[in-house]
């Protein structure tokens, strides 16, 4: 598992290339992707022996906005999500209405930095902002 923004950029990479499959297959719903995105509620420390997980459930509301916005069309969490973190999703994702797609320097921004090495594409922005937190 990974946090909300790297999950968040695959979601993007998987959004697009079902867009650039849907363009070839016009007409034929069975082959259109159903994207699921379920991140981890931040990046795990230890503390003794249990794991803290550092996502808020306001982190994870504006995680759920990007997901759809991204493409995603069934959103949960993973690891360290509660219910709070899940209501805050839910809340989130009824009052949501679509936005453009996100930038990935939008998602580093928003959410945080990429823990897992950026693919190519990512600009300097999102890059220094890495480096800044991580």
């Amino acid at each position: 598992g990974v946090g909300a923004s790297d999950i968040l950029v695959s979601v993007l990479a998987m959004s697009a290339a079902a867009e650039a499959g849907a363009g070839r297959n016009e007409g034929n719903d069975a082959l259109r992707a159903t994207l699921i995105c379920k991140g981890n509620c931040g990046i795990p420390r230890f503390v003794g022996t249990e794991a803290v997980y550092s996502g808020t459930p306001e982190l994870m509301a504006a995680y759920a906005r990007l997901a759809a916005d991204a493409g995603a069309r069934i959103i949960g969490g993973c690891c360290g999500t509660s219910p709070a973190h899940l209501a805050a999703m839910r809340a989130a994702l009824d009052a949501w209405s679509r936005s453009e797609r996100p930038t990935l320097e939008a998602i580093v921004t928003e959410i945080g930095p990429l823990v897992n090495t950026p693919p190519m594409t990512l600009s300097g922005a999102a890059r220094e902002g890495r480096r800044r937190r991580g």
